[in-house]
């Protein structure tokens, strides 16, 4: 015979059983760093003939993704010019910040780290030439408003 007492205790120790530390998320590195390569191909082929040494600084950024073993196919051709590639490259800084809280090694930390003072050097020159103030914001690659 069960009793009320036996079920309930059944039942807490089953809840117990489900608690815990949750199972940390598996990240898959190259995938991290496949997006990040794309993001980054992108801003380079925004810049088209502009900027050239803005354009320069994106590739570098490029060329270090892929000897990291980044791989990604090549950009579709877009808009090019200053503000296409000020979109491009805020867009890669987002990408870039995020990716810091995905991957926890050394290595891909301070590739990121480059990778965002990069994108975010490149941003700031773009708003200056474009005549833009940029806004102080704490968190680079945030949308400014």
């Amino acid at each position: 015979m069960v009793t009320r007492r036996a079920l309930l205790g059944a039942g807490a120790l089953a809840l117990l059983a489900g608690c815990g530390p949750p199972e940390a998320a598996v990240v898959d590195k190259s995938a991290v760093l496949d997006e990040q390569l794309r993001l980054t191909q992108a801003a380079v082929a925004a810049y088209g003939d502009a900027a050239g040494d803005l354009k320069t600084s994106a590739m570098v950024r490029a060329r270090e993704l892929r000897e990291a073993g980044a791989r990604a196919e090549p950009t579709p051709a877009g808009p090019t010019g200053l503000a296409a590639a000020l979109a491009a490259e805020s867009a890669a800084l987002r990408g870039h910040v995020a990716a810091v809280g995905q991957l926890a090694d050394r290595e891909d930390r301070e590739l990121l780290a480059r990778l965002v003072s990069g994108a975010a050097t490149n941003e700031s020159a773009l708003l200056e030439r474009l005549d833009r103030p940029a806004i102080p914001t704490a968190f680079p690659g945030e949308p400014q408003r």
